[in-house]
């Protein structure tokens, strides 16, 4: 029985040895793999066009993803921590100062501008008031913002590391599929492989349908903050990033943006964004992700939701482009157990059972 029984220990003890190892990188090893498959049928084309140049065409492909994603991630991690001391000062300045009258477009509404003139000096004072009482919570948590700027520096190490196994994915992947093909084979056999190529198809779904549909709703998004020449856009451009993962949409940068712009006396740059974001981001929107997003592919707004706020949750901020990743995959194959090609058709069909014969009488 030792002798049956110490191999696999010696194995189980290296498995989790080598899982201790990996596990500090395992979400940029995730997002390496996810990018991977996402731009597997790109980089072959690239590689095509390139008359059949591996190398340079990891090294465009290399170029191109640092460029859409570790330049904009450094750019964000730069402004966060510029834009703390700015909060700090803004925070102190509206605590200590008296409470802003409301701007005179408001008080020259008829009929109902005296009334929202009063709502907004309420308002106001009542701000002012919990600012000056809870100052120093808002100061402290700020502060600590900027001490844990060590985690932007890890989302952006992250997402570079992400990149490069990416590219090596890629540049590899001729090798690599076969083994992949006898490893699930190995595994779960035929099911195992049908449920590889499903989840192949899923993740190249919704990094199209959710992050390729967010990302254009973000690139139009920003043109209205570049245009009115707001600082520190790229955090706004964050924002309304997350929220388009998370399915709740822009409407809560474009809303608060608008009223801070009407309220500081920017009437026309406060339309402009109002509709801007009402009308034309919320176009692409619905014009993009259907467009981006097969019929069989579009995962439910819900998982969506639940994905990037757990993901965020548990990876940080790389979670939220693995967690609707990883959620959508889980939801497919799940579809696909319960009832044999419902997930992705084809290939389940042969899962399923043929009906029983009828009993000689």
């Amino acid at each position: 029985m030792i002798d049956r029984l110490a191999p696999v220990a010696i194995v189980l003890s290296l498995l989790i040895v080598a899982f201790l190892t990996v596990e500090p990188f395992l979400p940029a090893i995730l997002w390496g793999v996810v990018l991977a498959i996402a731009i597997e049928p790109r980089h072959r084309r690239l590689v095509h066009r390139l008359g059949e140049r591996p190398r340079l065409a990891s090294a465009f492909t290399a170029t191109l993803l640092i460029i859409a994603f570790v330049l904009p991630a450094a750019g964000l991690a730069r402004a966060l921590v510029s834009f703390v001391p700015d909060a700090l000062n803004w925070f102190e300045g509206l605590a200590a100062g008296a409470p802003r009258e409301p701007p005179a477009t408001l008080r020259s509404l008829p009929a109902i501008g005296p009334q929202l003139a009063e709502l907004w000096h309420a308002f106001a004072v009542d701000a002012s008031e919990a600012l000056a009482r809870f100052r120093e919570e808002i100061k402290t948590a700020l502060l600590w913002v900027l001490t844990e700027a060590e985690i932007i520096g890890v989302f952006v190490l992250e997402f570079a590391i992400g990149i490069l196994l990416a590219v090596v994915f890629v540049h590899n992947g001729e090798r690599l599929a076969p083994v992949l093909q006898r490893f699930f084979h190995r595994v779960g056999g035929p099911f195992a492989q049908q449920v590889a190529e499903h989840s192949v198809v899923t993740v190249r779904q919704t990094v199209r349908g959710v992050l390729g549909a967010t990302l254009v709703q973000t690139l139009v998004a920003t043109v209205s903050y570049i245009a009115i020449g707001l600082p520190n856009w790229t955090i706004l451009a964050a924002v309304t990033f997350l929220l388009g993962l998370t399915q709740i949409g822009p409407v809560l940068v474009f809303l608060p943006l608008t009223l801070w712009l009407w309220a500081d006396g920017q009437t026309w740059a406060a339309a402009f964004v109002f509709v801007w974001g009402m009308l034309v981001v919320n176009t692409v929107d619905n014009l993009v992700r259907p467009f981006l997003t097969s019929k069989d592919g579009d995962i439910p707004a819900s998982l969506a939701f639940i994905g990037a706020l757990g993901g965020v949750a548990e990876w940080g901020v790389l979670g939220a482009f693995l967690g609707p990743v990883v959620l959508a995959v889980v939801y497919e194959i799940v579809l696909e157990w319960i009832e044999p090609g419902a997930a992705g058709g084809g290939p389940g069909d042969a899962a399923t059972p043929a009906p029983p014969a009828p009993l000689d009488p």
